[in-house]
C-alpha cells in the first residue's frame, strides 16, 4: 500500500510543480515572444547524463531555491534562439552571439519569475540566469534529481525545458 501512496504523492508533487512551468512558457511565448508553445512531450530523463538538448544550440539555466531546491533548463537550437531574439527586440543575426544568449537568458527568467509566481507556497529564490552554447554541450543536474523533460513545438522551433526538484517538502 505504501509503494502506490508513495507514487500518488510523487506523481502529484510533479504535477504541482510541472503544470506552473507549462502555463509559464505558454504565457511568455504568447505574450513576449508572439509565438505559441504547444507542448509535445514529457518524460523523465532516465540517464543523468543523457544529452537532451539539441547539439549546436543554447541552453539557458537558473537555479531555484527556498522550501524546495531545483533546477530550470530552456534547451533550444541555435535557429530557435536566434529567432527569439528577433522577436524580442527585432534584432536580425544569423549565428549566436552574446546579443542571442542574452535574449534567452531573459526569456528563461520570465518562464522562471512566471512559475515561481504560481510556486509561491515554497518560498522559491532564482538565480542570474547562466546561459550556454556550442556542440553537443551537456547540463548536468545533481545526481539525485531525474528532471522532467518537456518538449515544445512553436513558431519559432522546437525546443525543450528541463525542470528538476532534489528536496520538494512532502505536503
Amino acid at each position: 500500500m505504501s509503494a502506490v501512496v508513495t507514487a500518488s504523492a510523487t506523481s502529484r508533487m510533479t504535477a504541482e510543480y510541472v503544470n506552473p512551468v507549462i502555463a509559464a512558457t505558454r504565457t511568455v511565448f504568447s505574450t513576449m515572444l508572439n509565438a505559441t508553445a504547444t507542448r509535445t512531450g514529457l518524460s523523465l530523463r532516465s540517464d543523468p547524463a543523457e544529452v537532451s538538448q539539441p547539439s549546436s544550440g543554447v541552453s539557458a539555466v537558473i537555479g531555484l531555491s527556498g522550501q524546495a531546491a531545483g533546477t530550470l533548463v530552456l534547451n533550444l537550437t541555435s535557429s530557435t534562439a536566434i529567432e527569439i531574439l528577433h522577436r524580442l527586440v527585432g534584432a536580425e543575426v544569423t549565428q549566436v552571439n552574446a546579443e542571442v544568449c542574452d535574449a534567452v537568458g531573459e526569456v528563461t527568467n520570465m518562464i522562471a519569475g512566471h512559475a515561481k509566481a504560481q510556486l509561491a507556497k515554497y518560498s522559491l529564490l532564482i538565480s542570474i540566469p547562466n546561459v550556454v552554447s556550442g556542440d553537443d554541450h551537456t547540463v548536468h543536474f545533481p545526481s539525485n534529481v531525474i528532471p522532467m523533460v518537456l518538449s515544445f513545438d512553436s513558431d519559432l522551433g522546437p525546443f525543450t525545458i528541463e525542470v528538476g526538484f532534489s528536496n520538494l517538502p512532502v505536503q
